[in-house]
């Protein structure tokens, strides 16, 4: 069983802000646990599972993650969002070693550098209310009444920029991107530095294919909100996609320098050290980072992919459930464990995985592909048929769904309904050479459709001898009956004469 395509596997490694990331999963903002209503904190990368904490509850300030300003002490009031002492090792923005005025490894602390952070206000009380009626509602999967309550969040408080985001992550998981980057962005007029509203916009450009404008749109923020730790990570993230990945060790030093142990600054590293093809560094910053947070989700995912990289796939595959049991909407992850259990024939543990992703990252054609190939494996073709089409709707220039679906007619051959043999033989032969013709000159010389084609050619002459075979049959068989009826007829005419 042949599953998708190797570019587009090892495409995923660094797809950091691709699904419906955070990328893991466009899940709503605190509080959420169900799949899909689960928190999308990939950019901060060291939240823990409960999403961001309850900070439209307190009444203190709240702090973005991993920022906390230098003259300002943590405080056990202050909602246990990643890097303000939620347990996962992400630092507080001190920029300093354990040992105090020892100078950090990523260089010389800057702690003391750039413009403050806008205050986070909570919300009123009567948009906690709504706002956590809402979260409720998403864990629940009831994403109208989830849009209800957060709708009346914001209008019960014209500042609930958390409402503003989830009323974005609805949008997004709907596949609305233009209403979902209005939210986001309504959200980040509301808090300038907002990372989660920064990140959804980020990668709805970078879903789009638009890694320049994710980068043209996230840099200046990065530079204006230079303490904003997350906004660092995000903008670290985002240079690796635009394939600069040495600006990005330049953005994840410059963010390990405020807080050597930034989590999110050194999933940076790593991805941006694996492009360079550093695989030793890489490795040893992904080992360094487990040691401040075993509880990342995106750290047991490149670790997923590294030892898969290495052809070390059973731990792969624990790695990959690690990640998803950290981070139930980790779409990546989940990805990359059906695309594995495809590839195995696991058939419907892959398909339960795309299921799930698809659901978080509906508008991702990549996501439907697999789903698509998955219903395949399954011998539900129809439905794959369905996911292979809305792939071509999101993508027409797809040509790998071209390739799928020409597998599938070839192995469902008349058991796809209202298809003979031979018309399903035939449609897989136009599906090949349309994929071929979409390839153009990035159409390897070993490519497996050559194969195909030539398989499909015998098939299809069988096919046509056995048709040519049935029809003299059936003319021979005729020819006879007629013969016997005629017989028949001048036997009985003669029999009555005598």
């Amino acid at each position: 069983m042949r599953a998708l395509r190797g570019r587009f596997i090892r495409g995923l490694l660094f797809s950091g802000l691709m699904f419906g990331l955070g990328l893991y999963g466009a899940g709503c903002d605190e509080g959420a646990s169900d799949d899909d209503a689960t928190p999308g904190d990939s950019t901060t990368g060291g939240e823990d599972t409960g999403g961001g904490g309850t900070g439209g509850d307190r009444a203190e300030l709240e702090a973005p993650p991993g920022s906390v300003d230098p003259d300002e002490l943590p405080d056990s009031d202050l909602e246990n969002q990643p890097g303000n002492g939620g347990g996962t090792g992400a630092g507080t923005g001190g920029g300093t070693s354990p040992e105090g005025d020892q100078e950090s490894p990523w260089g010389r602390p800057e702690a003391d550098t750039g413009r403050p952070l806008p205050p986070r206000r909570p919300m009123n009380g009567s948009a906690q209310a709504a706002y956590r009626r809402g979260l409720q509602a998403a864990a629940s999967g009831d994403s109208a009444q989830a849009q209800q309550a957060f709708q009346e969040a914001l209008r019960a408080d014209g500042n609930a920029y958390k409402a503003a985001y989830n009323l974005g992550v609805l949008a997004d998981r709907a596949g609305q991107d233009a209403r979902a980057l209005q939210l986001y962005q309504q959200a980040l007029r509301i808090q300038a530095d907002y990372e989660r509203a920064i990140e959804g916009i980020a990668r709805i450009h970078l879903r789009r294919g638009n890694a320049n404008e994710a980068l043209s749109f996230v840099r200046p923020l990065a530079e204006q909100w230079i303490r904003n730790l997350a906004v660092q990570a995000i903008y670290g993230d985002v240079l690796v996609q635009a394939n600069r990945p040495e600006e990005a060790i330049e953005a994840a030093r410059r963010a390990l320098r405020r807080d050597e142990r930034f989590v999110p600054a050194m999933a940076v590293l790593v991805k941006a050290n694996l492009r360079l093809g550093r695989t030793e560094l890489a490795e040893s910053i992904l080992n360094q980072a487990l040691q401040t947070s075993d509880s990342d989700a995106e750290l047991h995912y490149l670790r997923g992919r590294m030892h898969q990289e290495a052809g070390q796939l059973q731990p792969a595959l624990a790695s990959y459930r690690r990640a998803i049991e950290l981070e139930p909407s980790y779409t990546e992850a989940r990805m990359a464990l059906g695309l594995q259990q495809l590839a195995a024939g696991n058939y419907q543990e892959a398909l339960q995985q795309f299921q799930t992703a698809s659901r978080l990252a509906p508008g991702v054609a990549a996501v439907r592909l697999a789903l698509g190939d998955a219903l395949r494996a399954t011998k539900q073709w129809q439905q794959a048929q369905a996911e292979f089409d809305r792939v071509q709707e999101m993508e027409p220039r797809n040509a790998e769904v071209h390739f799928n679906l020409a597998m599938m007619y070839r192995e469902a051959g008349e058991q796809y309904p209202g298809m003979n043999n031979l018309q399903a033989y035939q449609r897989a032969v136009s599906e090949l050479n349309r994929y071929r013709e979409l390839m153009g000159p990035s159409l390897p010389r070993d490519d497996p459709s050559s194969t195909y084609l030539e398989e499909l050619g015998r098939l299809i002459e069988r096919e046509q001898r056995a048709i040519e075979r049935d029809r003299a049959r059936a003319e021979r068989e005729a020819a006879r009956a007629a013969r016997q009826a005629q017989e028949a007829q001048e036997g009985g005419g003669e029999g009555g004469g005598e």
